[in-house]
């Protein structure tokens, strides 16, 4: 018989700061970094986190870039 499974940890947020997307993308970057090479070493990891993570990653650098052209624009 498997053993009974235990819900996933329920994280609430008590506050909240604004942070810029240039801040956002730093950091998702070094946590990426971060996940990436602990996943490396625990030969094999989690390959579809590490994937959406770079989707989101990617997707914040083309949000900035766009911002970025819009601004020069004007």
């Amino acid at each position: 018989m498997d053993p009974p499974l235990s819900p996933p940890v329920h994280i609430q947020p008590i506050s909240s700061a604004p942070v810029t997307l240039k801040a956002t993308q730093k950091r998702l970057e070094v946590f990426l970094e971060d996940f990436q090479a602990r996943s490396t070493s625990a030969q094999g990891g989690n390959t579809a986190v590490t994937v959406q993570l770079q989707k989101l990653a990617d997707a914040l650098k083309e949000e900035r870039k766009a911002k970025k052209e819009r601004k020069e624009n004007l």
